[in-house]
């Protein structure tokens, strides 16, 4: 059980020397990695259409078309071409077009024109199918029809009647393609083009098909290391802590003090506030009897700025809101009229952030999102805790 862990199995699993070399490896540069279109349709569809094209930048002329022509015209049952004619048609003159009609990849040569649905996760739904083949015997009645339904293992459509009109092609035919082309023609490949199709292999491969011999070393790892590599799987960063260290950083940098922490949210107030802040009996970790904090994970498409009031003596929480609404005409689009019984919450405004999709971008562009955030609120934020200060100091009578 991971609970069971001890220091000594997370030390034996770092020393493992096949740890170190999947962690050597997974530091090789791969810009198909790097632009992160690992498990991204659109991004495949976009490389193979670029080398599908017999005009296309790469330099390979037809040599890639070719093949795949070969391999689709193999299959009898949905093609009304054969194995030969892939090397009798005209490759000079094709067209290549990117969602057209909603279809991935369509291939127009004087001919023939062959349709290409790409699945790398998700599965084909609502007949789009058999809408995709009407589309185009409408478009192109007089051309040679050929559909091709292509996924990681080469799955058949869950459409059923369109199954006899589809060549299932996988990502493996793909690699067989590239290794051929490379074996025979890599020297004379621009290098550019070399490493473009090597990275694209070493993707399939490692994120599509699982076969490459990372994936097989990674199981035996994990064999070998079960407990400790759960234990740590369990305690992995998540975007609610990752981003929490970018929204404390801001906040420091604007001068303030950080409170009760919780998943999703950091809480703040200014540091003279917090000096002089009663404790309650109940409420956030800390006790503080007010904070402002930013909730900036759980919804995944606003970050929520709110100030709000802990339970607790109700003749504080008063005096607090009483403050608070000295300044309300500074922020009247802001101001929200408390409702809670307990927790009562009466400034909020909120900015566009959308958690997911901001943890995917680097540093300095997290770093920008975040201090944005907190500038706007800072001037707003340091006047009520300015007032609450000054009520929460001032003797009572």
């Amino acid at each position: 059980m991971p609970g069971s862990i001890s220091i000594g199995d997370l030390e034996r699993l770092v020393n493992d020397i096949s740890f170190e070399k999947i962690e050597l490896t997974l530091r090789q540069p791969n810009i198909f990695n790097a632009l992160a279109i690992e498990r991204r349709e659109l991004s495949h569809s976009n490389f193979l259409s670029w080398l599908l094209d017999s005009e296309g930048s790469h330099g390979l002329g037809a040599l890639v078309l070719g093949k795949f022509l070969r391999d689709i015209f193999s299959d009898d049952h949905a093609t009304t071409r054969t194995f030969f004619d892939a090397d009798l048609l005209d490759k000079r003159f094709i067209e290549v077009r990117r969602e057209w009609r909603n279809i991935d990849i369509l291939l127009i040569l004087p001919d023939d024109v062959i349709a290409i649905e790409n699945k790398v996760d998700a599965k084909d739904h609502s007949g789009q199918l058999s809408r995709y083949r009407h589309t185009i015997a409408e478009a192109f009645p007089e051309k040679h029809k050929h559909f091709v339904f292509l996924t990681p293992f080469g799955t058949a459509p869950n459409e059923e009647g369109e199954v006899e009109f589809y060549v299932r092609y996988s990502y493996q035919n793909i690699v067989d393609i590239l290794n051929r082309i490379l074996e025979v023609h890599g020297a004379s490949l621009p290098p550019k083009v070399m490493h473009y199709l090597n990275d694209y292999l070493t993707l399939i491969r490692r994120e599509l098909l699982m076969t490459d011999p990372l994936n097989e070393m990674a199981t035996k790892i994990y064999l070998a290391h079960r407990e400790a590599i759960d234990f740590l799987f369990e305690n992995r960063p998540d975007p609610s802590s990752e981003l929490y260290g970018y929204f404390e950083e801001a906040l420091l940098k604007e001068g303030f003090s950080i409170g009760s922490k919780n998943k999703g949210y950091i809480r703040f107030v200014t540091p003279e506030l917090m000096d002089c802040m009663p404790r309650s009996t109940e409420g956030w970790p800390e006790r503080e009897v007010f904070l402002f904090e930013i909730e900036y994970f759980w919804s995944d498409k606003k970050a929520y700025v709110k100030a709000v009031i802990a339970p607790g003596e109700s003749e504080l929480q008063q005096r607090i809101l009483a403050a608070a609404r000295t300044l309300q005409e500074r922020f009247p689009k802001e101001w929200k009229e408390p409702s809670g019984k307990k927790w009562r919450t009466f400034y909020s405004k909120n900015f566009p952030l959308i958690a997911s999709d901001l943890i995917k971008e680097g540093p300095d562009e997290i770093q920008k999102r975040v201090r944005e955030i907190v500038e706007k609120v800072a001037p707003t934020v340091r006047l009520i805790c300015q007032a609450i200060e000054m009520e929460i100091r001032t003797p009572r009578t």
